[in-house]
């Protein structure tokens, strides 16, 4: 009889515990989508200055590109901002390496019309305090992206060794997280810039 009854319980217990988590993981999924939405409405208010309007292009394996409805599928996606005017003010790509601790991830702007990457915000990150993860805040890093010429191979170099206007002069003593970022974009802008340039009389007239 008691026999019977522990089970009972135990079985009560492993069903609570369950709903438990799968509410836990609903919810906390729910909280994490709404802030990551919220971080991205922000990034791409300061990557794209002066922008009103934005249309959101998600790139199909064949290269087209059709406009995103709802959350991404895991499609490389083209954030495009435009001014009061309609006009084309840039466009935000999306890219992720791995650093010396994890995986950093990182929006940035580009023009295509001058194939320049005009500014980088790392939104996720787990670098070394003080060293690794100041390239999320380091002024004299980030002012590498103000206007870095993305028309050749994107590469981090030796700090202060910087020479040509393609090259992120990387901060003293977080080499491997500055060479990531430098990796990660020299991809991305590698696989995307072709893909925008085809479409880039549609993306220019946001439909």
């Amino acid at each position: 009889m008691k026999s019977s009854v522990m089970i009972r319980f135990l079985g009560f217990l492993s069903l609570l515990c369950g709903v438990l988590i799968v509410g836990t993981h609903l919810l906390t999924q729910s909280l994490i989508r709404v802030n990551q939405e919220t971080i991205l409405r922000e990034s791409l208010t300061q990557l794209l200055p002066g922008m009103e309007k934005q249309v959101v292009y998600e790139v199909e394996p064949s290269g087209e590109i059709v406009i995103a409805h709802g959350q991404a599928g895991g499609a490389k996606r083209i954030f495009a901002g435009y001014d009061a005017h309609g006009k084309l003010v840039g466009v935000v790509l999306e890219a992720s390496a791995r650093g010396y601790a994890d995986v950093i991830s990182a929006m940035y702007a580009y023009a295509p019309e001058k194939k320049l990457i005009t500014g980088l915000i790392v939104v996720e990150m787990r670098e070394t305090p003080g060293l690794g993860n100041k390239i999320g805040s380091d002024p004299e890093f980030l002012a590498n992206f103000k206007a870095l010429d993305a028309s050749h191979p994107v590469g981090a170099v030796k700090h202060g060794t910087k020479r040509n206007p393609w090259e992120i002069d990387a901060i003293s003593g977080a080499t491997i997280s500055s060479r990531a970022v430098g990796r990660m974009l020299s991809a991305s802008i590698g696989e995307m810039a072709p893909v925008i340039e085809r479409h880039r009389e549609r993306i220019e007239r946001g439909n």
